[in-house]
């Protein structure tokens, strides 16, 4: 496996869930049914800063906790750390991320249900369309070097 072959995999809790915190899961990539036994796949779980105080992550709609959650994919699958510290939120904040972390909720996240898989390739491309879209020339370094698509060539 290689640092590609990440899945981000969201899961709300049920209503009668003791924990209720939306849960963003980094698990090994692997190919099959849709049953998986997510134990032998999870990586380890991105977490929000301070969810008791901000609140945690969630999807479905536009609104904060779309926002942390598209900062904590957008910072794991770019490679920059914490969400907290490179430039989507808490310290200095950096306005090409912040807008790049709006239009990921906006474009991705309002569409997901109570559970979802988000490829880290897939996240890498469409934020590769999103900086050519802007015109921008400095890259992420994760993005310079984009996965080979597994689909035939045309």
């Amino acid at each position: 496996m290689t640092e590609q072959d990440r899945i981000y995999h969201g899961v709300q809790p049920v209503e009668d869930d003791d924990d209720w915190q939306c849960r963003i899961l980094v698990e090994k990539r692997k190919l099959g049914p849709t049953e998986r036994q997510v134990d032998d796949l999870v990586l380890y779980e991105l977490t929000p800063k301070d969810a008791e105080g901000l609140g945690g992550f969630e999807w479905g709609y536009s609104g904060s906790g779309p926002g942390r959650a598209a900062n904590a994919i957008l910072a794991d699958a770019l490679g920059l750390g914490d969400p907290w510290t490179c430039g989507f939120e808490g310290g200095p904040i950096d306005p090409v991320l912040q807008a790049l972390s709006v239009d990921f909720a906006s474009d991705v996240l309002v569409q997901c249900c109570s559970q979802w898989r988000l490829s880290r390739p897939g996240v890498l491309r469409w934020c590769r369309g999103w900086y050519a879209q802007q015109g921008a020339r400095d890259l992420p370094a994760a993005l310079v070097d984009l996965p080979e698509l597994t689909s035939s060539r045309l």
